[in-house]
């Protein structure tokens, strides 16, 4: 499915579970709310872990957002898992390996609810990200497509940061970004285009082996409560 149809998925919610990956910032809210409005019944997964501080700062977009999402919306706080269950020496200092757990730990997370659907907020102006690019995105896709779970990328045709902010106020939001900050990002590194595709594609095969150990990944759930408005 052609990454621009993910920002009006024409098959609707019709009440169907859905997993975001939710970090509090301005794309995930609005992934958020689009997928609320759409008609999912959302599961916002945030991850924990001890190179990201200030989960005050999610809390505080929880509290914003929750009145805006449907009932019996959930928010989950989980530990990034170290052992994934397959070899990760290869990456390099990029937002690869971080993402490689998350989508573990999604897919672990819509495997316990019956969902088939997986969210995230990747944007088109971030498309330069590696997990973000395109080429990236057609691996991921292709290999959850493998376990029978869509993936979509509600906010996928945002081009600028400026107008997810319009977005977000528009909504009565906060359009600053209530997130963690990660003390690794820091120390990103860009990629050229070979290394790029080389580690895209030991990042899918990588991802493949821990969809198929998932039994043996834990998930380590720090938090989960109903955020959603009252029925």
């Amino acid at each position: 499915m052609d990454d621009a149809r993910d920002t009006k998925d024409d098959r609707g919610g019709n009440g169907d579970p859905c997993v975001l990956m939710f970090s509090g910032g301005r794309d995930s809210t609005l992934a958020a709310l689009r997928l609320s409005k759409a008609g999912f019944a959302l599961s916002l997964v945030t991850i924990t872990s001890d190179h990201l501080h200030g989960i005050g700062h999610v809390q505080r977009r929880i509290d914003e957002l929750g009145p805006l999402l449907s009932p019996g919306t959930r928010w989950l706080r989980i530990a990034q898992p170290h052992d994934l269950r397959t070899d990760t020496s290869f990456y390099a200092q990029t937002c690869l390996p971080c993402h490689h757990a998350y989508v573990v730990v999604a897919a672990n997370v819509a495997r316990s609810l019956g969902a088939t659907t997986l969210a995230l907020g990747y944007t088109a102006y971030q498309s330069d990200w590696p997990e973000q690019t395109p080429v990236a995105v057609a691996s991921l896709r292709a290999v959850l497509s493998e376990h029978g779970v869509r993936l979509l990328l509600p906010v996928r045709d945002l081009s600028s940061r400026e107008q997810a902010a319009c977005e977000l106020a528009s909504n009565g939001l906060s359009p600053t970004s209530l997130e963690q900050k990660c003390s690794r990002q820091v120390t990103n590194v860009k990629l050229e285009d070979s290394h790029l595709q080389l580690q895209v594609a030991l990042w899918e095969t990588a991802i493949r082996t821990s969809l198929q150990e998932l039994d043996t990944i834990a998930t380590s759930v720090m938090g989960d409560d109903v955020i959603g408005r009252a029925a």
